[in-house]
């Protein structure tokens, strides 16, 4: 099992800036002309600013209203910083040519500086405490150096409850962003030395004290605390087979979707339904997918994936099938075949053709044939489709993302459905499949 260490650096993916307006304002003398990209994210969407600096290494930008969060610079060729963003204006400096933390200022951002400022405390005290155990392994008890070392340890604690001090005393974004940190290592030290009672902490931490809103813009912390979550319930008790860990899971991250708040919420479902993709815990997923909608509780789903993962749950065999638009009259109350294909598609096309050669025995055996595309281009639909035998042929030119494809969870074509009395029968990726064609 690969448990990833925090590394500074948030995964670089393109999505849509949102609309300006806190500002930040970059400088950076010795890099003029320069393309560069602000990230920042909300639970697990990332989305980016792109920017040119101008001959003088300057450029202005905003972040969405009311945002504070972990965010990144990143200046072609240039280097990567991160740093917290949010405050009315961020200044961010630099006349290195590469940049990095060391060399980067950040003029009157009080969160950026006490940041920074905790974090290297908090890097030498670690270096402190280090060498005092290493010596301390190195030297007999009893000789002067190992005495020495001991009169070091008071002094080491002093100061890492000196830096604690520092971060409760603040409300800042930054001592809560730290907290944060020190419960993702406490997640990577009890993943590797998983005793019962450091994983119960963990698990009241995250149900009792998690500060949800913070973890929502820290970054790839949003995305690392959940992968450790869902590896505790792996490891926590061996005996156990895979079943009841998933349902142990699945039970648990449940009952925190009506802790939290939208769009906190929906994020987390997303997220926890990637972790247990991950790792193969279908029965897990389904069980948390089942516990969201028989209780009512809202997901308001503001992307096509998240759309597709509830839909991929309401069309599983036995569930109610839902309503295709354009569809005229409905869906019959006997058997149905809905192919969801493309064209041009290979597989599609040979699915198509034996479609066409099966038509005739489908249609005296009372089967409804239903083909929904996702071509864009009206041409090419009329094209292909006016040679269909049969009559119910359907394209909103949407795509994938037309409101039948994403209801149905179509993420690639061809795709089978077979419907009897309104209810799903089951999903096939070919028409043999579906063994309701003639016998040879």
């Amino acid at each position: 099992m690969h448990i990833k260490q925090y590394i500074p650096g948030i995964l670089l993916l393109f999505c849509q800036g949102w609309v300006a307006a806190q500002q930040v304002e970059l400088s950076f003398p010795s890099l003029p002309d320069r393309s560069a990209v602000i990230y920042y994210t909300k639970g697990h969407q990332l989305d980016s600013l792109l920017l040119v600096l101008d001959s003088k290494g300057k450029t202005t930008t905003h972040l969405p209203t009311g945002y504070k969060g972990f965010i990144q610079l990143s200046i072609s060729g240039s280097g990567v910083v991160e740093c917290i963003g949010g405050e009315p204006l961020l200044s961010i400096e630099s006349d290195a040519s590469h940049i990095e933390k060391d060399n980067v200022r950040f003029p009157d951002s009080n969160e950026n500086n006490f940041f920074y400022r905790l974090l290297d405390e908090q890097s030498l005290n670690a270096g402190r405490r280090s060498w005092v155990q290493f010596g301390k392994q190195l030297y007999p008890q009893g000789t002067d150096v190992y005495k020495m070392l001991e009169q070091e340890e008071p002094s080491i604690e002093q100061q890492a409850s000196a830096i604690a001090k520092q971060i409760a005393d603040t409300d800042l974004y930054a001592s809560r962003l730290m907290r944060l940190i020190a419960f993702t290592q406490e997640m990577y030290t009890a993943l590797n030395h998983p005793e019962a009672s450091a994983i119960q902490k963990i698990k009241d931490y995250l149900h009792q004290a998690m500060d949800w809103e913070t973890l929502y813009t820290a970054g790839q912390f949003w995305g690392l605390i959940q992968e450790y979550y869902i590896h505790l319930f792996d490891l926590e008790n061996p005996s156990l087979s895979l079943i009841e860990k998933e349902m142990r899971y699945a039970a648990d991250l449940s009952s925190l979707f009506g802790q939290v708040q939208e769009p906190v919420r929906s994020s987390l479902l997303e997220t926890t339904y990637s972790e247990c993709e991950k790792i193969g815990w279908d029965a897990a997923k389904d069980s948390i997918l089942s516990y969201i909608l028989t209780n009512g509780i809202a997901i308001e789903a503001r992307n096509g994936n998240l759309k597709r993962i509830l839909s991929a749950y309401k069309t599983k065999p036995g569930a109610p099938a839902p309503e295709i638009k354009g569809l005229a009259g409905g869906l019959p109350q006997g058997i149905s075949i809905v192919l969801f294909y493309e064209s041009g598609c290979a597989n599609c096309q040979t699915q198509l053709e034996e479609l066409s050669r099966q038509y005739a025995y489908l249609h005296d055996s009372g089967i409804q044939v239903i083909s929904i595309a996702a071509d864009l281009d009206e041409r090419v639909f009329n094209f292909h489709a006016q040679s269909f035998p049969w009559s119910d042929k359907l394209c909103d030119y949407k795509g994938f993302m037309g409101e039948n494809f994403v209801n149905y969870a179509i993420l690639a074509t061809p795709m089978f459905y077979v419907i009897g009395k309104g209810i799903i029968l089951g999903r096939y990726a070919s028409l043999s499949d579906t063994k309701l064609l003639q016998q040879r």
